[in-house]
């Protein structure tokens, strides 16, 4: 399950790192690093890491005495997951000279990669990542549903960075048809690709919000 696990996270970040290096926007949790990013360069990797860092704390905040030790454990495969984002990042750099076309395909191969890697990550049911712990945080409190807040927490995010973009360097940045495209079609991969992995090794992958 561990290396099921790491697996997932090598994939997701590929994904990340192909939707964004197609240079038509990223993933809606990856816009406030990227953004981070442009103004006080790291590396995107790094601020993921910090995000993180930040909804894990923020999870201690709302849950508060319900804050247990699974909360914690969201913590430590991010900075692996932080280092392969940089790793696929530098690796993949060179799609940013492709043409458009090329590079509409690259992003519609990246969100199936993203997909996939979410769903190895979910397959192995060890830790939740804290993106979207924080946002069970939030039901948990509000009783709200989970499929709205998430909704919520992303607008946020693309929103926040915007904003940044704005002030800071008076443009946009990482915000275009690659976030809409990611925001709207990772879920319809996700649920198809789960439905066929789930007919092909049921005992491992179960229905897309099912857990045994």
């Amino acid at each position: 399950r561990c290396v099921v696990l790491v697996l997932g996270m090598c994939l997701a970040a590929l994904g990340i790192a192909l939707i964004t290096n197609a240079d038509m926007g990223t993933t809606p949790i990856t816009s406030l690093p990227l953004a981070v990013n442009a103004v006080y360069p790291l590396s995107v990797g790094t601020y993921t890491v910090l995000l993180n860092a930040l909804f894990v704390l923020l999870e201690k905040v709302i849950l508060g005495p319900h804050f247990s030790r699974a909360n914690v454990l969201q913590l430590p495969p991010v900075f692996l997951f932080g280092f392969f984002i940089d790793m696929w990042m530098h690796l993949s750099g060179g799609i940013l000279l492709l043409p458009y076309a090329e590079r509409l395909c690259i992003l519609a191969a990246g969100i199936v990669v993203l997909a996939f890697g979410i769903l190895l990550q979910v397959a192995c049911n060890l830790v939740v990542q804290p993106g979207e712990g924080i946002v069970l945080a939030l039901a948990f409190r509000t009783r709200r549903n989970f499929g709205n807040l998430k909704v919520m927490v992303d607008a946020g995010m693309v929103a926040s960075a915007a904003l940044l973009g704005l002030i800071c360097l008076g443009h946009i940045v990482g915000i275009r048809e690659g976030t809409l495209l990611s925001a709207s079609l990772s879920g319809f991969c996700i649920r198809g690709i789960g439905a066929l992995l789930h007919r092909l090794c049921p005992r491992l992958f179960h229905p897309v919000g099912q857990r045994s």
